[in-house]
């Protein structure tokens, strides 16, 4: 494709124009805090070909880019009729604005970032659990070579350190995980019950990941947060609205409608600072407006990296398998749920080289 779009947009341009001024200018503030630059909200959230894809002959896509910008048009005539007062919105309309906000979660860098690392931290795993003369083995197997005692701990410290590898976030992944996930979120938005808070002199603010997917104080930190987990999606919509999404209580027969409150200044920080909280790399705001005092702005990488519980002591150099016969660890590699591709997956499974990982610099 000769007129391939490169410069790609990871926060709807649509939407970030509602919190810039009249010269559709927004400021970018870098976490954790730095003042940022007034720029334009076309180069705002820009990543060069962040959702081209790889097709099966090995040539480069923008199919998914273009694809957005029709759920964008849908979604900005739907946008257009929440902030000109006409609510609760229903029907088509409802439809496609649910579907908007499922694709603006989905499509984020972050939910890229978290498939990279669930992905590293299956990696090792898999590694620790098999330990490092399994490693060993499965090198020489892959390569039909010799693998020194020196090379083998290069790799294992690698394969086994907190987080996994180093791994590239994959555009492919992404956007299957996306055309997986996006129906059935859609879907869920739409029959939750909504909430549209307004502002009249307070701004809200928004960031590079402008839905945000709030739990109780008390949620235990360890349980990781999801979609079908979220006490609630949290949207600012503009520089004067916000959107609440409320999962409905199954437990309860009662209905809640769709309704409207005039926000205060507590509900404006609260929302501020959740959103915030949800951001990755960076927040927008008006640029002639400060939303940001008595916010707490999170480091950048805060996200990037989180412990996963109980693999450090999973992670062994003899292996937590050895001396179980190879019948025995056969069986296990076929247990698992039907089409659970890795609840049964053993080190033999593991591709060689890992596709994706970025080498240590000593094997560079």
């Amino acid at each position: 494709m000769t007129n391939r779009i490169r410069r790609q947009h990871t926060v709807f341009r649509f939407y970030l124009n509602g919190f810039s001024d009249d010269a559709g200018r927004v400021r970018r503030v870098a976490l954790p805090g730095s003042s940022g630059p007034v720029l334009s909200t076309g180069d705002a959230s820009v990543i060069k070909d962040f959702y081209t894809v790889t097709l099966p002959d090995g040539s480069l896509s923008d199919f998914f880019e273009r694809a957005f910008s029709k759920i964008e048009g849908s979604a900005a005539e739907a946008l257009k009729l929440i902030l000109s007062r006409v609510w609760p919105i229903y029907g088509e309309r409802r439809k496609s604005f649910s579907t908007w906000v499922a694709l603006q979660y989905l499509r984020a860098e972050q939910v890229r970032q978290s498939q990279t690392n669930h992905n590293a931290q299956f990696i090792r795993l898999i590694v620790g659990v098999s330990g490092k003369e399994a490693l060993r083995s499965h090198i020489q197997k892959a390569e039909c070579r010799d693998v020194s005692d020196e090379e083998l701990d290069i790799e294992w410290r690698d394969l086994t350190k907190p987080g996994g590898p180093d791994m590239a976030s994959d555009a492919n992944d992404h956007i299957q995980l996306l055309g997986d996930l996006l129906p059935g979120t859609s879907a869920y938005i739409n029959d939750c019950q909504w909430t549209l808070f307004k502002f009249m002199r307070r701004s809200i603010i928004t960031s590079d990941h402008p839905v945000s997917l709030v739990v109780a104080p008390d949620y235990p930190a360890w349980r990781g947060v999801g979609i079908f987990t979220a006490d609630l999606f949290l949207v600012p919509l503009n520089r004067r609205h916000a959107l609440i999404i409320r999962p409905k209580n199954l437990r309860e027969n009662v209905q809640i409608p769709d309704f409207t409150v005039e926000g205060t200044t507590a509900i404006a920080r609260s929302i501020n600072q959740e959103t915030a909280l949800g951001a990755r790399k960076c927040i927008y705001h008006h640029p002639e407006e400060f939303p940001l005092e008595g916010i707490r702005l999170p480091h950048p990488l805060a996200r990037d990296h989180p412990p996963v519980p109980g693999i450090d002591a999973l992670v062994s150099e003899r292996g937590l398998f050895s001396g179980i016969p190879e019948a025995s660890l056969q069986a296990m590699s076929q247990a698992g749920p039907p089409g659970d591709r890795k609840s049964g997956m053993t080190l033999d499974d593991l591709a060689w080289p890992i596709p994706g990982r970025r080498r240590p610099a000593a094997d560079k």
